[in-house]
């Protein structure tokens, strides 16, 4: 009975951008000696805190909660859209000190091993930029690529899916252009 049987697609993957990058961090750790980079701070409260207790340590003051909140904005948008240290300055967040509570605070995330959301697709990034046999597992592991909500893609995600589609360049992107 055996012979006729058609093999079996694979079954998709459906991730986010940082399950994704999850995925190559886990795999640069066990499969590269190392141990991750850093934990994952999910606890949203305690970069809250930390954010707050920076900007009082650089103005002498306590921010509102909406400034905390714009500056946590802030810093995720420089990570996503990659701007290097030296353009940080040039962002509108209200804060003339934005720059050195950026660097404070990735000073302290380092410091308690920690990585938020953003650094996750940093690190994941890095990780396919400078070990190319990362890059070649994955892109061998993933042939083809479908991004949703493709509007809404940073630079830095459309760097790491763009590293992963590879030359094949089986990339498909659904968007909304009046977005």
């Amino acid at each position: 009975e055996g012979g006729n049987e058609k093999p079996r697609p694979e079954s998709p993957e459906i991730r986010t951008i940082n399950g994704v990058s999850s995925k190559i961090i886990a795999y640069y750790a066990q499969n590269c000696g190392k141990r991750p980079p850093f934990i994952l701070a999910e606890d949203e409260s305690a970069l809250a805190k930390l954010v707050s207790d920076l900007y009082r340590d650089l103005c002498g003051e306590y921010p509102t909660q909406s400034v905390v909140k714009e500056l946590r904005k802030s810093i995720a948008y420089a990570k996503n859209m990659m701007l290097p240290e030296e353009r940080l300055g040039e962002l509108d967040t209200g804060f003339e000190k934005f720059p050195e509570l950026y660097r404070e605070y990735g000073k302290a995330l380092r410091d308690n091993e920690w990585m938020d959301y953003d650094d996750q697709m940093v690190y994941a990034l890095r990780i396919l930029r400078q070990v190319p046999e990362i890059l070649h597992e994955f892109q061998a592991r993933y042939h083809y690529f479908c991004v949703d909500e493709a509007q809404d893609t940073s630079r830095i995600q459309h760097a790491i899916v763009s590293l992963l589609a590879g030359a094949g360049g089986n990339l498909f992107l659904v968007g909304d252009e009046d977005q």
